[in-house]
């Protein structure tokens, strides 16, 4: 499971790095000034596609070792 994941998500970055070069390049050939507002708003729901994606990754990896190292419940810290 977590293979796939992680081939997930460099899939993603390998993506967003292409689009976010293609962006840049448009951008400096382009005789318009700037990037496009569209283009903005992609940039920025891909970045946030991704973050998602490690942080699920990461988040499911720690349950999982933390479920497996304990199997107690944790102590209130009270001494009776």
């Amino acid at each position: 499971m977590d293979v796939v994941a992680v081939i997930l998500a460099a899939g993603m970055a390998l993506a967003l790095n292409l689009f976010t070069a293609a962006t840049l390049y448009d951008a400096l050939v382009s005789p318009l000034p700037g990037v496009s507002e569209n283009a903005t708003q992609i940039l920025s729901g891909w970045g946030g596609g991704i973050l998602g994606i490690i942080g699920a990754v990461v988040g499911y990896g720690a349950g999982r070792a933390h479920s497996s190292t304990s199997t107690e419940p944790p102590s209130t810290g009270a001494s009776a």
